[in-house]
């Protein structure tokens, strides 16, 4: 249905598949909407909150604050539920590029930074409803 808005989740989970993870859990409108609000995180110069991303669903207590920076650093923890994540133009494109390839069947990929003290790992159609709820805080 064209103009539906898409589902976005996002939460921070300690250990997952090994390692401290900020999830991004995408249906397939929720992909087309992230790529495209990334794309103009990019080229807009300006620190954006994750959650002013439409269709975006933060766990309770996290914030997530997108910079495109001259810097490249990766998913930075700067507070108790919070984080800086931080790319350079280049970084942001291999963002893009790392979602784009999503979508045609259920898996993720890794956003990795080159300093991340947390990894990023976006999933598609892997994470349903359910399990959200099971494990929301």
């Amino acid at each position: 249905m064209a103009g539906t808005m898409g589902s976005i989740r996002v939460g921070f989970f300690e250990d997952f598949k090994g390692a401290d993870t900020l999830l991004i859990d995408v249906d397939a409108e929720g992909l087309r909407d992230l790529i495209a609000w990334l794309r103009d995180v990019a080229s807009s110069g300006r620190r954006v909150l994750l959650s002013d991303c439409p269709g975006v669903s933060l766990q309770s207590g996290l914030q997530v604050e997108a910079v495109p920076g001259r810097d490249d650093t990766g998913l930075l923890k700067s507070g108790e539920g919070a984080f800086v994540w931080q790319r350079s133009e280049e970084g942001w494109t291999n963002i893009v590029e790392k979602l784009d390839v999503m979508g045609t069947r259920a898996g993720h990929q890794y956003l990795d930074g080159p300093r991340d003290d947390v990894q990023v790992m976006a999933s598609f159609e892997e994470y349903g409803h359910e399990w959200w709820n099971r494990h929301e805080n």
